[in-house]
């Protein structure tokens, strides 16, 4: 099947309200199917990735654009060069056009002259300046009245949230909010010695990684993986959690059986779990669980090896496998199809972003209306919000069993414990595929991710006579 379509890269300029100054250039690599009449009824997707400080390099090479960038059998291996992009037949451009959107920080979205970059470096800031930029782009190109999407990856979730809501108040409406491994209230992921919360929300993702190394106990070893982590959370919210409740308080003897049973599950020694005093965080326990062997494993794909220790996300396998060929792939693709040249280093990951990053704009109002909670930034209420006052607003997130990172059932968490009625939270799809954060990077999962999404955007417009 032959896909005709037209490719755009460039900038869409971000201005300061009150000089109408110039601050930023967004940068944007769009596709539009050829031969499409009516625009009304095309569907329009945005897209971005996370970090914050990600590039959209990801999602656009390695997942959904109509080109893609080399990858092995099960996406896992580092493949050598050269990284020539080729025709991607998972690409979701058959029943939507596509905007990829790189942040400012990233790709090479910059600011103007001597303005500070901080001003859009936040929660709230990233989300007013990406809102500014689908603005402009509907306008300047007659999209207007075009079904709108929104996609975001991992930190894209914040930010997706966020659009879902700033969006309504701009007057422009999503039908659908997609959801790739996406972190909504950072709490359930965060770590403290006090805190349970991200324990429980990870005992699953460990089990199932356990159970792909085959360190699990034996006698679930040949059991199915589903069948495994029913059990796994059934026995987290029935023993795990009334045992954490009792904190150190609880006895000796409980303490162990615990243990015991933990260390059945996740595949690392009971003695091990006791000295971190249940606190298994996903960079000790990406370290610990093949060491006897050598080796540890990736805590954004944990069927991912690497030799030695682990040693932090920034030198963790599956990013080194990932980033550096789609680095090289966007920017030669852009030079060689796309005829986009500039001097400008394509940032593919920005650390400086994330580093400076503004969560404080991010957390939500506490009880009383002077006061913020400083807690952690939740993103929860701008998508409860955007889904209470938009009832034909649907959401789809995927998640990967084997993400360590943003782990399914915190995702599953924070749906459940959004401030809507039950009838209001079904128009959220949650499902969970073989592979780790960039699910789409497993051939497999890609495929059925493609296909599920297609059946959600049918379902959409559908609904919505489009």
């Amino acid at each position: 099947k032959i896909l005709s379509y037209t490719a755009t890269a460039g900038f869409i300029p971000i201005r300061e309200k009150k000089t109408n100054q110039v601050t930023a250039n967004i940068f944007f690599i769009s596709y539009t199917k050829d031969g499409v009449k009516n625009t009304s009824t095309r569907p329009l997707t945005f897209a971005f990735n996370g970090g914050p400080g990600a590039a959209s390099m990801f999602l656009h090479l390695g997942a959904f654009g109509p080109r893609i960038a080399p990858r092995s059998p099960d996406g896992t291996a580092l493949l050598p060069p050269p990284y020539k992009v080729m025709d991607n037949p998972n690409t979701l451009l058959d029943f939507t056009d596509l905007v990829f959107i790189d942040p400012v920080g990233t790709g090479y979205s910059h600011t103007v002259g001597d303005y500070d970059p901080h001003h859009f470096w936040g929660v709230k800031e990233d989300i007013l300046s990406v809102t500014e930029f689908i603005r402009q782009f509907l306008t300047s190109q007659g999209r207007l009245l075009s079904p709108i999407f929104i996609m975001g990856e991992s930190y894209g979730g914040v930010r997706s949230a966020g659009l879902a809501k700033y969006l309504q108040n701009t007057g422009i409406y999503p039908l659908g909010i997609i959801m790739i491994s996406p972190v909504l209230d950072l709490e359930n992921i965060q770590w403290s010695s006090m805190g349970d919360r991200a324990i429980l929300l990870t005992i699953p993702t460990y089990t199932a990684i356990a159970w792909y190394h085959k360190k699990i106990a034996p006698r679930l070893q040949g059991e199915n993986l589903a069948t495994v982590l029913e059990e796994v959370r059934t026995w987290t919210r029935d023993e795990l959690l009334p045992a954490f409740w009792e904190g150190n308080a609880i006895s000796a003897e409980k303490k162990q059986a615990i243990a015991k049973r933990m260390a059945e599950y996740i595949g690392v020694p009971q003695e091990w779990i006791l000295q971190q005093n249940f606190r298994i965080r996903e960079d000790d326990y990406a370290g610990e669980i093949l060491r006897k062997e050598g080796k540890s494993i990736s805590v954004y794909d944990g069927r991912v090896t690497a030799l030695g220790p682990y040693t932090g996300d920034e030198n963790d396998q599956i990013m080194f496998n990932y980033s550096g060929p789609l680095k090289t792939a966007i920017v030669s693709y852009l030079r060689r199809e796309l005829n986009f040249t500039t001097d400008r280093e394509y940032m593919s990951g920005n650390p400086q972003v994330y580093l400076d990053w503004n969560w404080e704009s991010g957390r939500q109002p506490a009880i009383s209306p002077d006061t913020i909670n400083p807690g952690y930034p939740d993103a929860g209420p701008f998508l409860a919000q955007a889904l209470s006052r938009c009832s034909f607003l649907k959401v789809f997130i995927a998640s990967g069993v084997f993400d360590l990172e943003c782990p399914y059932d915190s995702v599953v968490y924070s749906i459940n414990h959004l401030n809507l009625p039950p009838e209001r939270l079904r128009n959220i799809t949650i499902k969970i595929y073989p592979g780790g954060h960039m699910v789409y990077m497993n051939p497999i999962a890609q495929r059925k991710l493609k296909n599920d999404l297609k059946e959600f955007y049918r379902q959409v417009l559908m609904e919505n006579r489009v």
